[in-house]
């Protein structure tokens, strides 16, 4: 990845007229315009190679709910197979993301899968029907959760040990895989905020390549991930035209309608896997929007008309 959010606000910015967009608290509204973007690229209906992952594991004769600790990244399951002792593989055909599955004492082989429950820290909680009658090697291929820009607090920071300063907050590790480079503002001590390398992160700690890092305490800092990732930088003209549109209509600019139809337009050519059905509802709900702002911009023009301005 070499294309980042600045790029893109950058890129915004003449079409703008230059109102900030990062002027605000945590560097608002732009992250989070952002990740409402990201968000509806990576999420149902939508699935990417760029996105994909999958988790394997092994059934116990009898037992049906087997919770998978490492997958702290699920959003949705696409594919669910199984492989029996003889080497056969069957494909489970019904897959339930959001509705669950009733306990069962029923033994035989599998032929549905639910997600019980899914979390970031826990891992997640997979259940099936029948219940294993066999041991069974099963493969989830899954899409992964969308990374959030931010912005996540910060309560405290410590003073920098061996040219690594320790930011103490509520962050999303997945926010900040180590190597991406995180944003910090709103301290006192300016040596506190700038951009820095990852090293780890953790639901409460950030851990930064900052070798200035000073104590500071009672005072609220932000941290905001920058990086466009997964999206590859080819995905530019989706989420640069999505972001412009989202700008120019915080700005009540009327072209923001022409931007995002040539956001979707650029999405949905890239989104082959998708039924026409499933484009168009998309489409209609993304372009909605607009709708609803020039209703709302005509039921304003009436009343002024109606009041003689």
């Amino acid at each position: 990845m070499s294309l980042n959010l600045q790029n893109t606000i950058n890129w915004t910015a003449p079409y703008i007229e230059g109102v900030p967009l990062t002027a605000w608290t945590g560097m608002e509204p732009a992250v989070s315009i952002a990740s409402m973007i990201r968000n509806t690229i990576l999420n149902p209906p939508m699935t990417w190679y760029f996105n994909r992952s999958t988790a394997t594991f092994n059934t116990v004769v009898g037992q049906q709910d087997y919770t998978e600790a490492t997958v702290v990244d699920l959003s949705f399951v696409e594919k669910v197979s199984i492989q029996d002792d003889q080497g056969n593989i069957y494909e489970l055909k019904d897959i339930y993301n959001t509705a669950a599955l009733s306990p069962s004492s029923f033994q035989q082989r599998p032929s549905a899968m639910s997600v019980e429950t899914s979390s970031s820290t826990a891992g997640c909680l997979f259940r099936f029907l029948g219940v294993p009658d066999q041991i069974y090697s099963v493969i989830i291929t899954y899409q992964k959760l969308a990374p959030q820009f931010g912005p996540f607090f910060i309560t405290s920071v410590a003073n920098a040990v061996a040219g690594d300063t320790t930011y103490t907050g509520t962050f999303d590790p997945l926010s900040f895989p180590t190597g991406a480079t995180a944003i910090i503002s709103g301290f006192n001590t300016s040596a506190n905020n700038g951009s820095f390398t990852v090293v780890s992160a953790s639901a409460t700690a950030l851990v930064l390549a900052n070798a200035g890092g000073v104590a500071e305490t009672d005072v609220t800092g932000y941290a905001n991930n920058f990086s466009w990732a997964p999206l590859p930088d080819q995905y530019s003209d989706v989420y640069n035209n999505l972001f412009l549109s989202e700008a120019l209509a915080f700005t009540d600019d009327n072209r923001a309608q022409l931007y995002r139809q040539r956001g979707v337009a650029a999405l949905l050519s890239k989104a082959s896997g998708l039924t026409e059905t499933q484009k168009n509802i998309f489409a209609q709900q993304w372009l909605a929007r607009d709708v609803e702002h020039a209703a709302a911009m005509g039921m304003v023009q009436h009343g002024l008309q109606a009041r003689g301005v």
